[in-house]
């Protein structure tokens, strides 16, 4: 008997008696047995007999069922002749793990059922998905006899070869070419020659990756995180038992004394996420100052300042989700009308500004607090709520909803002590120009509003110094 057929005759042997552990023979005295009867001292030698026990196991089972072994043994060595291929097994009509299985899921419709999901890529085409089962059912089964389930096992096993063509080729000429890199040494750069080329090996990694949307590196896994995290949002919001809302906070300022002025000022916040994000950090920052009075701008002096100052440094923070308003006339006599013309004109006009900006892309609510003031709600409120929700469906329809308007006491409703602190600043600012505390603090307000800044987004303000 020829050599060839005497080393097929001893890997049948080893193949039949070890069948589909026949994977894990480098590691077995059986398998260096059959290496000393071949003479296979190197590591070389020895990886080339693994890889022709490995594609010998692939024509078994792709001709023939395991119980037919026999058979199929004498008809491999009727044809011993023929050298042994070290291709690629030709495709098989099924997966030879039966066990393995794509999802957790026994039932695939309990992903339907699920409140959500994840947006899914698009399908790949049914002969990726055959190359797909095929190549994980063998890394599965470490079955590693070509050059692709080694890339595939190296993206599996080393995540940072997701990202590195260099990392990826490094681990796979450490692990699958050891031999060659035992004979070059020193190392030089001929070494290239011998081994699997790189391009080789970056293509195969790009087929995984993209083709067959395996083992994907940080960016996409990034990307597919970040859409998970948008339709789980969308989900909770539209599961909301109100719709998304925009409230203002408001304080007037009125005729006090010999000042000809009326104002409303303000902040709003641009949909109940900003909301209860800015309100939930300002109150618990609020609560640990520890301050039992309330923060009011006609109390403030030099030993009060660095508290509204501090107030005012909270919301330059959340400037972004804030917009900050102001109207104010001169006006004296009828300061109630005045208010009541001007809240009304300063909720149009903002809601305006925030469609301008594209922040009516869906209907809203409308809540608009005010500091409680019992003569002036008594007189206007419910007429207030009316005109405001008429000229809403008038100038919105459609688009918003408007909400009884509330009169809150001041106490210690943080965004009302910022309400005060602005309407105070605003008309602090238009009539005093000295360099005491106050119109220090209402400085620190008009910074922080952007009220003097034309071009400003996040700031709606007007002052009209004559009244007719």
């Amino acid at each position: 008997m020829q050599p060839k057929d005497k080393k097929t005759e001893l890997l049948f042997q080893l193949l039949q008696k070890d069948g589909m552990d026949v994977a894990h023979l480098p590691y077995t005295p059986a398998f260096e047995d059959v290496c000393s009867a071949n003479q296979a001292a190197s590591v070389g030698d020895k990886h080339n007999i693994w890889e022709q026990l490995l594609e010998l196991q692939s024509r078994v089972q792709a001709d023939e069922p395991p119980a037919n072994l026999t058979s199929a043994r004498s008809e491999t060595l009727a044809n011993a002749a023929a050298p042994i291929s070290l291709a690629a097994p030709a495709p098989r009509s099924q997966v030879p793990s039966p066990g393995f299985r794509k999802s957790l899921f026994e039932d695939e419709s309990v992903q339907a059922a699920q409140p959500w999901t994840a947006p899914s890529e698009a399908r790949i085409p049914p002969e990726f998905e055959e190359r797909r089962d095929r190549l994980l059912a063998g890394i599965a089964d470490s079955r590693l006899g070509t050059m692709e389930q080694r890339v595939a096992f190296l993206l599996q096993r080393f995540p940072e070869t997701r990202e590195s063509y260099t990392a990826l080729c490094i681990r796979y000429w450490r692990r699958f070419q050891a031999d060659v890199l035992e004979r070059w040494r020193p190392l030089e750069l001929e070494v290239l020659f011998e081994l699997d080329r790189l391009e080789t090996i970056g293509r195969l990694k790009r087929e995984i990756q993209n083709k067959l949307q395996l083992f994907r590196g940080k960016e996409d896994t990034a990307q597919y995180r970040d859409s998970f995290q948008r339709e789980l949002h969308e989900y909770l919001a539209s599961h909301r038992d109100t719709i998304p809302e925009i409230r203002f906070y408001l304080d007037e300022t009125g005729n006090e004394g010999d000042k000809a002025y009326t104002g409303v000022a303000g902040l709003c916040m641009l949909s109940w996420q900003q909301y209860e994000m800015h309100y939930a950090a300002i109150a618990k920052w609020r609560r640990e100052q520890n301050w039992p009075e309330n923060i009011h701008f006609s109390e403030t002096g030099s030993d009060r300042l660095d508290r509204a100052v501090s107030l005012l440094g909270q919301l330059a923070k959340r400037r972004s989700g804030l917009l900050f308003l102001g109207y104010a006339v001169s006006s004296r006599g009828r300061t109630h009308e005045d208010l009541f013309s001007l809240l009304i004109q300063l909720v149009i006009d903002s809601l305006h500004h925030l469609k301008r900006n594209g922040c009516l892309n869906e209907p809203r609510s409308l809540r608009v607090v005010k500091e409680a003031d019992p003569g002036f709600d008594n007189l206007f409120l419910l007429k207030m709520h009316k005109q405001l929700s008429d000229l809403v469906a008038l100038e919105f329809p459609g688009q918003v909803i408007v909400q009884p308007i509330e009169p809150v006491a001041k106490g210690r409703e943080v965004f009302l002590e910022c309400a005060d602190l602005i309407a105070g600043g605003m008309q602090r600012r238009a009539l005093m120009k000295g360099r005491n505390p106050k119109d220090k603090l209402a400085e620190a307000v008009f910074n922080v509003t952007g009220f003097e800044d034309a071009a400003d987004g996040g700031a709606v303000f007007k002052f009209y110094p004559s009244h007719s």
